[in-house]
Parts: structure tokens; C-alpha cells; sequence
């Protein structure tokens, strides 16, 4: 990590700004975030910076969420900025989603001053409880007293958020740092890029592959990292590896690509697809991170050891190789496909691929014609034609919600920005946030966001944001009335329905109340021409889908005639 050096006693700096200088040396151009009084320090130094764009968030947890899909996108840190107390603790569930995807991210908060009373203005009795709070949900998390220290810990946030298994890191700067008169400046460094070097043990890594008669892929949440998916076609091209992927790994392989076998479910996954791996004597489980339920559950499937290929902190307990950072999980792919013995992939796992494939597309089918004269009719006829719409310039992110479900089953991807999801973390009103993070993330390129009713009422406020910019960006709302789950799994579960209504709200009405495009669609009829419609508009456009919530979750195992 870079080093403070050479203090220039000549130049006097606020804390504020000193801040603020890191964040620019460090290449910040977009920061999400909202003001308060304990940050009207730092917020003075982004007030004079031209170069770094402040997006000014109607609710905290929404800067998180758009700086975490930023961080996704780009690989490099997203940076919020909140004030302290309420303002840095509503962020808390965004950030902790960063931690649990791997996402980098930068986050400043404001926090009481050294030595604060008690029932301190956005304080408790214990002045810790922004670090305290943050730390299980960040790589670190620190308060900053003393304003020689601003510069070094920011910096040092910056070096954290992308070394290893990348996440957020919290700086918390105490307003008396924030308040305090200048200081002399020193010369800071941007943090240091990541190391790209190979895995210690890579030609051993190398003998293993090279020793395998036939190996498998299954790509992890971290294989959907943008340099490491671009990896991931040229090593199985290689290897002629089949590559399935995990649930979050959605997105990390190609629909298109011819050794693309599908998602792995376990006891759901596809007959071809467990055939597929049980075929293999050494299986790669590229971004499948040791000590997760794919890591544990995968090795069912195989036919031979699985090597889990991801980027950590530590050397892995389980003995699998020690990669530094993403960058070197991209360059160890690279240098793998380089090196490799290149073997032709066998026809009989190409036609296993092809037969997945087609067969699951063909239980879709079926499951839709089971239910097409059923009012309300099944939004994943809304989810099809997205689908036949999807180009490789499109951002598509999903919520948690009915769309959740069918999103990996059905939406064609053409790599990792094809499909953004909420992740593991599971947090409701994750979709519009995150549109807003990639549409600063890919200027230019149309972001498409998926949500169900109840998920985008928690995250409806910053829609006006998306307004504000004059955004290129569609927002899909299931609209059932329901929290449609969780009602799904109560009338599974055999019980009746209870605390599940959500209200009634016309959404295309509402998008124009705030200066968007609205759309209402009742008949299926209807929806080519809403996509089309919203597809080809300049601004932000709402598409209000009245759907069912009454249909079973996808029966992945009836799907695909198992």
C-alpha cells in the first residue's frame, strides 16, 4: 500500500478537501451519496472538485447499492458518502450486500466528534458504534480522530476494496476531523493496483490439468467478475471443457456459447448437466469460493476432485490455489488457456450441451402453455420477450422478487453485465438502485430493471434520481398486489395467505407524476409493443406489468421432463 510522503508545509488543505484529493488520485469520477452536518466538510472539498460527479440519493441504502453495482462493473471501487448515525446505518444492508457479492467499495461516513456527549446529534453512548456496526460487514472498518490520519486511512480503503476477494471497506471521519481547520498537505499516491501475479503453485495447478482425461467448469458468483468471464470461453475453449454455472454465475459464461451446459442445482440441475461432470476426473470451480454451498455441494456431481479457482485473502483452508486479487484470477484463466495442452472438445459433449439447452427451453415453453389462458397471466411471458429483445449492449439487473426466479432460466446473457442480480444477501429493492449504479457504470448503454411491486416501493424514492440524470434506463414492475413469495410459499406450504397484500398502486401514473415515461400493461397482447416502446425512449420509462402471483416457482426438475 502507497505511502504518505514529502509533507508540503506550504500547501494547507482542510481534511475535507485532503479527502477528497485521494478520492481523485485514486481515479473517483461519480460518488452516491447524501449531505448532512456532519459531513459538510468533506462535501465542501467535493463541492470544489469539478472532476468527481456527486449523485445526490434519496435514501442511503439506494448510494450503496448503486456504488456496489458500479464496483461490479467497472472492478473499481464504488464510493458512497453519507453522514453519520441514521444516515450511515440506513447504508448498512447495501454495504453488507458488497461484502457478500465481492463487490469493491469505498464507504465514507461522518460520525460524532472525539470525546462526544452522551445523546450526542446522530450519537449513542458508545462513539464506536459506526465501526463496530460496519465491521462484520466489511473487510475493515475504522473511525478516523485525527486528521493526520484521513489521507492514509482513505487511502488505504481504496488498496483494501479490490486486494483479494474484493468488498467494502468503512472510513468513518469524526466531525471534529471534518470541522478542523486546515492542515499541511502531503503528497499521496493512489493506492497501488492489485496484484496480477500467478498463484505460487501454478505449474503444479498446470501438471494436475494437464494429468485429467476430461475436465469440467462450474462457474461461481466469482467468475461473473467482468475480467475474469472474458477468461472463462477462451480456457474452456481450450480445455474443450463444458462450463455450468451456478446461480450467481449467471451471466459469466454466454447462452450462445456451444459449451455452455446450464445452470447447476444440485438435485435440480439437468440430467446432462450432472452427466456432464460426473464424466470429469478433475473439475475447475472457477470463482467458486472455498467454504460456500457450491463448494460444498458441487464435489456430488463430479466424477473427480474439484479445484476451486477464486481470488482471497488467505491461502485457502481447503488447499486449493492462493490467488491474490481478481486480476490474477483473470491472468491465472489466461495463463492457463495459454499453456494447456489444447484439447478439441468431444462431440458427444457438445450434443450434451446442445441437448440441455433445448430441453429446458422447451420445458419453458410447456410450463407457459400450461397457464396461457390464465388471467392474471404469468410474467414470465414479460421475462420471454426481454429476452427475444436482448442485445450485448444491454444492462439487465433483477430484484428479489417472482422475476428473481425465472431470470436465470430464461434470460439469454451475453456476458457479465447481461444480468446483474441481488445476490445471496437477498435485499428486497435492489433492482432500481442498481440500475443506477450501472448506468453510471456504462454511460450510454440502455439499463433494463426488473422488480416486483413490493421491491421497488422500497427503493421508489431515487426513481426521481434516475429522473434528475435523464437516464436511459426501464424499470419492469411485476405489479400483483403482493408480496408474491412469500405468498407462494405460504399457499405451498398449504397455509392461507396472511400479511402479504400490499396495497393497490397505478406505477405507470406515478412515473409520470414524476416526469418518466408510464406504461400500463394488462393483456399479454400488449407486451412486445411496451418493450419495444421502452427500449427505443431516450429517458427513463416505467413498465407497470399486471401479472399473477399465483404460479408455482419454476419446477426445475418438471421443466426439463425429470
Amino acid at each position: 500500500m502507497a505511502e504518505i510522503t514529502q509533507p508540503v508545509s506550504a500547501r494547507l488543505r482542510r481534511p475535507g478537501e485532503i479527502a477528497v484529493d485521494v478520492l481523485k488520485e485514486n481515479g473517483v469520477d461519480v460518488v452516491f451519496g447524501l449531505n448532512g452536518e456532519h459531513v459538510l466538510g468533506l462535501y465542501y472539498g467535493l463541492a470544489a472538485e469539478s472532476g468527481i460527479r456527486h449523485v445526490t440519493v434519496k435514501h442511503e441504502n439506494n448510494a450503496a447499492i448503486a456504488a456496489e453495482v458500479y464496483g461490479r462493473l467497472t472492478g473499481r471501487p464504488g464510493v458512497v458518502t453519507v453522514t453519520a448515525g441514521p444516515g450511515a446505518t440506513n447504508s448498512l444492508s447495501g454495504v453488507a450486500g458488497a461484502y457478500a457479492n465481492g463487490s469493491p467499495l469505498v464507504h465514507l461516513s461522518g460520525g460524532v466528534p472525539a470525546g462526544a456527549d452522551l445523546e450526542s446529534f446522530h450519537g449513542v453512548d458508545d462513539p464506536e458504534i459506526l465501526a463496530k456496526a460496519f465491521a462484520p460487514a466489511c473487510k475493515s472498518s475504522v473511525r478516523v480522530t485525527d486528521p493526520r490520519d484521513v489521507a492514509r486511512e482513505v487511502n488505504r480503503a481504496f488498496a483494501l476494496a479490490v486486494a483479494g476477494r474484493p468488498g467494502p471497506v468503512h472510513v468513518e471521519l469524526a466531525r471534529n476531523v471534518l470541522d478542523g481547520s486546515a492542515i499541511p498537505a502531503e503528497v499521496v499516491s493512489a493506492a497501488p493496483a492489485p496484484s496480477e501475479a500467478l498463484p505460487a503453485d501454478f505449474l503444479s495447478l498446470l501438471t494436475r490439468i494437464e494429468r485429467a482425461k476430461r475436465i469440467g467448469i462450474v462457474a461461481g458468483k466469482g467468475a461473473w467478475w467482468p475480467a475474469v468471464s472474458a477468461e472463462l470461453p477462451r480456457l474452456a475453449d481450450a480445455l474443450g471443457a463444458p462450463v455450468a454455472h451456478t446461480w450467481e454465475g449467471h451471466a459469466a459464461m454466454p447462452t450462445g456459447h456451444p459449451l455452455n451446459l446450464g445452470m447447476w442445482r444440485g438435485d435440480w440441475s439437468h440430467p446432462e448437466i450432472r452427466a456432464a461432470l460426473q464424466a470429469c476426473d478433475l473439475v475447475l470451480g472457477v470463482g467458486v469460493r472455498p467454504g460456500t454451498e457450491a463448494a460444498r455441494n458441487v464435489p456430488a456431481d463430479c466424477g473427480g476432485p474439484l479445484i476451486c479457482l477464486m481470488a482471497s485473502d488467505a491461502p485457502p483452508a481447503d488447499g486449493s490455489p492462493f490467488i491474490a486479487s481478481m486480476p490474477a484470477l483473470a491472468a491465472t484463466l489466461r495463463a492457463l488457456a495459454a499453456n494447456v495442452r489444447r484439447r478439441r472438445a468431444a462431440d458427444d459433449v457438445i450434443a450434451a450441451c446442445a441437448r440441455a439447452n433445448d430441453s429446458l427451453k422447451a420445458g419453458i415453453a410447456a410450463e407457459m402453455a400450461r397457464y396461457a389462458d390464465r388471467r392474471p397471466w404469468h410474467i414470465a411471458l414479460a421475462i420471454e420477450a426481454l429476452g427475444e429483445r436482448m442485445t450485448a449492449d444491454h444492462v439487465v439487473v433483477s430484484d428479489v422478487s417472482n422475476v428473481k426466479l425465472w431470470m436465470p432460466l430464461q434470460l439469454p446473457v451475453f456476458g457479465p453485465q447481461s444480468h446483474v442480480q441481488a445476490g445471496t444477501w437477498g435485499e428486497m429493492g435492489y433492482a432500481l438502485p442498481a440500475a443506477l449504479g450501472a448506468a453510471f457504470a456504462r454511460p450510454g448503454r440502455k439499463v433494463i430493471a426488473l422488480s416486483g411491486d413490493t421491491s421497488f416501493l422500497m427503493a421508489s424514492s431515487d426513481f426521481v434520481t434516475l429522473v434528475q440524470h435523464k437516464l436511459p434506463v426501464v424499470i419492469a414492475v411485476h405489479h400483483d398486489g403482493q408480496i408474491g413469495m412469500i405468498h407462494n410459499m405460504l399457499s405451498r406450504d398449504g397455509a392461507a395467505p396472511y400479511a402479504t397484500a400490499i396495497g393497490d398502486v397505478q406505477f405507470a401514473r406515478w412515473a409520470e407524476a414524476c416526469g418518466a415515461t408510464g406504461i400500463r400493461v394488462e393483456d399479454p397482447e400488449e407486451i412486445g409493443a411496451a418493450w419495444d416502446q421502452a427500449l427505443e425512449a431516450d429517458g427513463p420509462v416505467l413498465i407497470e406489468f399486471l401479472a399473477g402471483h399465483d404460479f408455482p416457482w419454476p419446477r426445475v426438475p418438471r421443466l426439463l421432463g425429470t
